[in-house]
């Protein structure tokens, strides 16, 4: 029984179920996570703050971020799902106005970063 419970934690180890940051494991004896991973997985930026281009400021980021429909706190500015409305209704409406975000910010010379560094402020 005791080989037949190692053989399992040691398969379960090298085939990675318990090597990322997301496996939920309390006390962490299984995983490691790098002090950046942890805080993009647990803390993510907002929408607007993955937009970035030369010479923009925080301010400038976020008065082109409300012209093109997003809210002052750099999030979609699209309301949260009300059970009366179809989800699938809503997140349709919800992708239309994300992309006319993204195409309101390329229009204004923003590029998107998948991964925030420090130009996303």
């Amino acid at each position: 029984m005791k080989f037949l419970l190692l053989a399992v934690t040691a398969c379960m180890i090298l085939s990675g179920c318990y090597a990322s940051c997301a496996t939920g494991d309390p006390l962490g004896l299984f995983t490691y996570c790098p002090k950046e991973s942890y805080e993009a997985l647990m803390h993510p930026k907002p929408y607007g703050a993955h937009w970035v281009k030369e010479g923009m400021t925080q301010e400038s980021r976020r008065s082109d971020f409300i012209q093109c429909g997003g809210d002052v706190n750099l999030r979609e500015g699209y309301g949260e799902w009300l059970s009366s409305v179809p989800y699938e209704t809503y997140s349709a409406g919800k992708t239309q106005h994300i992309r006319a975000i993204a195409a309101c910010m390329r229009f204004k010379n923003y590029v998107w970063q998948d991964s925030c560094d420090t130009r996303c402020l």
